[in-house]
């Protein structure tokens, strides 16, 4: 079969060859980088399309094994919402109580498990689960009785009470939500208009609005997914990138590697779009190195030194600006992720998603940097597989 993508060629910049163990890790980290660029594409265009951000999610940890071999997580199955929960728990960008709830109890059970000698059944979690639609309390007192059952007959008293207080404590925080329910209701709907651009999610409550991206910026290999709540089921995002596959093309193929001098990497991504994202990032960096050489610095290159959130959000809400004027002058090239992001409809969502970028454009250009890499080409090719 013929797949138009784009290459690029990887060079280093000094005559050292990789020692196995760092050509896989440089393999293996390069992988995970391109993979979140391709989720801050994926993101961006279904908030374009009409995803609200109540039903996106991420897990709260890192994929640690190789392969996540669903495209749908249907949480009403066992075996799905095992492998779901056995990642961590979900947060969304946009609060949803439903989740929240499933959050809550997906804690718990680490929490409880922690404590006990003797994990809880997760099958007992999963029934557990099923009945967060009618008595959330229900849901909690299933697992901290079961916790309770598990309790060796020589524990003492403070055992038992350090399990009760695990679920009080949460369910505490769920209650507090709820407290402020109506709030944040309209608060986002205030952020949906963007009627009021000069409200940070800082100064409103930060802890349902901040934690998405604070999770994509610190998780090297994150889970993301869309809500479908009438199903029940999560749409993970980029599952391509997730799953082994035989027939078809993989995401990111490393087609060669040369000792030569100097060491080379012939990389070919599947979605041209993230290949010219990673072309154009690094090239920008190349000037702003340049820059930095003739001490002719501006404050807009150093992200790192902001040092407050209404200083940060100017310079975003600057690169945004720029960048949209020179996107109406421009002819119709493949576009890159940051010219996706800032057609997402929400203000707010735009300029952390746009920060995320950032941060991962540099994440990435240090990757490069760290093994004395450039990329020296960028071209259209067309792959052919039998």
């Amino acid at each position: 079969m013929e797949h138009g993508r784009y290459g690029l060629t990887l060079t280093r910049t000094v005559n050292e060859v990789f020692d196995p163990w760092e050509l896989s890790n440089f393999i293996n980290n390069f992988g995970n980088e391109y993979y979140k660029l391709d989720l801050l594409r994926t993101i961006s265009k279904e908030l374009q399309h009409g995803v609200s951000p109540r039903n996106l999610l991420i897990l709260n940890n890192p994929i640690k094994r190789r392969y996540f071999n669903f495209d749908y997580v249907d949480l009403t199955k066992d075996n799905h919402f095992f492998a779901f929960q056995s990642i961590g728990y979900p947060i969304t960008l946009y609060p949803n109580k439903m989740i929240l709830k499933i959050s809550i109890l997906i804690r718990l059970y680490k929490r409880l498990n922690t404590i006990l000698t003797r994990n809880i059944s997760t099958s007992i979690l999963f029934q557990a689960s099923k009945l967060i639609g009618d008595s959330f309390t229900d849901a909690l007192d299933e697992l901290t009785s079961a916790a309770i059952r598990n309790l060796p007959k020589t524990a003492t008293g403070t055992l038992k009470n350090n399990i009760l207080n695990q679920k009080k404590e949460l369910e505490s925080e769920f209650n507090e939500y709820l407290k402020y329910e109506h709030d944040i209701d309209d608060y986002i709907t205030i952020l949906d208009k963007n009627e009021n651009d000069n409200v940070t999610s800082l100064e409103k409550f930060p802890l349902y609005f901040n934690s998405f991206f604070e999770a994509f910026n610190k998780i090297q290999k994150p889970l993301i997914g869309v809500y479908l709540e009438e199903e029940n089921k999560v749409k993970i995002l980029c599952s391509n990138h997730l799953k082994k596959r035989e027939e078809t093309l993989p995401e990111l193929d490393f087609k060669s590697f040369g000792h030569n001098s100097p060491s080379f990497f012939d990389v070919l991504p599947n979605v041209a779009q993230v290949g010219k994202t990673i072309y154009d990032a690094t090239q920008e960096q190349k000037v702003r190195n340049e820059q930095i050489k003739t001490e002719q610095l501006t404050q807009e290159y150093i992200v790192e030194k902001i040092e407050t959130e209404k200083v940060k959000r100017k310079f975003l809400e600057e690169q945004i600006k720029n960048l949209q004027q020179k996107n109406s002058i421009q002819n119709n090239e493949i576009s890159t992720i940051d010219q996706e992001i800032i057609n997402i409809p929400a203000t707010q969502v735009k300029i952390q998603a746009f920060d995320a970028y950032n941060q991962q454009t540099k994440s990435l250009n240090d990757l490069l940097r760290k093994n004395k890499l450039v990329v020296s080409k960028y071209e259209s090719r067309i792959d052919q597989k039998a």
